[in-house]
């Protein structure tokens, strides 16, 4: 992506070109390292103190996955931190997502795995839509 503008031409909003901009100081494109994930003990606690959100937000995810069950996609629940509390979806999809290196546990801020709909979603605490080269690493440019 170069400037304000996709490999294709089309404009991209201010978020994904703000992220853009704080991503080409912290990392590199081509790189992709498999984002660091919270194991054991520390998942069991912070899985624990969300227990309320994640009982509520699992049976909405359940629901919205039974109504896009034949899309190929995948539905994740974050905590503040970006961290992945709840997966649903495809398994196929999650299967792929698996190989990245998303699963429970996995932090998806910004600062490890670039722009992405996940760690945008963090930051700007609504669902954001980011397609092939609006990703800033290269190895997330197959997702849309």
């Amino acid at each position: 992506m170069s400037g304000a503008f996709n490999n294709d031409g089309r404009g991209i909003s201010p978020l994904i070109a703000t992220s853009w901009e704080r991503c080409n100081k912290l990392m590199k494109r081509e790189t992709w390292n498999v984002p660091h994930q919270a194991q054991g003990v520390t998942f069991a606690s912070i899985y624990r103190r969300k227990k309320a959100m994640l009982t509520l937000g699992q049976a909405a995810l359940e629901d919205a996955w039974e109504y896009m069950a034949p899309r190929e996609c995948a539905l994740f629940i974050l905590d503040e931190t970006a961290c992945i509390l709840s997966r649903n979806g495809d398994p196929q999809t999650l299967q792929q997502l698996s190989a990245l290196g998303f699963h429970d546990g996995t932090y998806c801020a910004e600062g490890i795995i670039g722009t992405c709909a996940l760690s945008l979603a963090a930051i700007s605490g609504q669902a954001v839509k980011t397609m092939a080269d609006q990703h800033f690493k290269q190895a997330l440019w197959n997702w849309a």
